[in-house]
């Protein structure tokens, strides 16, 4: 019986497989990185990051030279004295160390140390007037010297120097007529 089974399954049982297609492309195929291209978009991301940092505004730099890139910052630090009256030699206070007043009678570019910190970086425009004081030293630099007067420890200096002159000075306690 089991012969007689397989003889008729084996007439019905053809069997034919059928193999798959293959699949094939599923899309365009992305072209390969073009490098020139990437390394043209590198540098020029490069050269602006370069460009920028050349250019953005600074803060307040030790750089003491004033000159065509020389940056203004706002001024903070020292406040400017009210308008009214000038000030005389009787009324600035006596001050432990030594006190500096800038008077300016013209725009001027200022770099001002008090014990060796910069504590001003700027350009103040005529009428304007600041008050320093510190325990050891103030180092003055100026870019046109003939439109600040000075005066020092209460003693009026007069002009720091000529117009347009660069003129750089230090005062200590015990020296207010030291210049320069």
């Amino acid at each position: 019986m089991v012969d007689a089974y397989r003889a008729q399954e084996q007439q019905d049982a053809l069997v034919i497989e059928r193999v798959p297609a293959p699949i094939g492309p599923l899309g365009p195929r992305r072209p390969a990185p073009n490098w020139v291209t990437v390394g043209i978009v590198a540098a020029s991301i490069f050269l602006a990051a370069s460009l920028y940092q050349l250019l953005k505004p600074a803060g307040p730099t030790t750089d003491p030279a004033p000159g065509f890139l020389a940056r203004n910052p706002p001024a903070t630090t020292a406040p400017a004295l009210p308008a009214g009256p000038p000030t005389t030699a009787t009324t600035i206070p006596a001050i432990r160390g030594v006190s500096v007043l800038l008077r300016y009678t013209a725009p001027s570019w200022t770099l001002v140390k008090v014990d060796g910190r910069v504590v001003f970086q700027g350009t103040p425009a005529a009428s304007e007037q600041r008050p320093f004081s510190a325990d050891r030293t103030v180092d003055v630099i100026l870019g046109n010297a003939g439109g600040v007067e000075l005066t020092v420890n209460g003693r009026r200096l007069g002009a720091a120097g000529a117009p347009g002159a660069v003129w750089r000075g230090s005062f200590k306690p015990g020296d207010p007529g030291t210049r320069g």
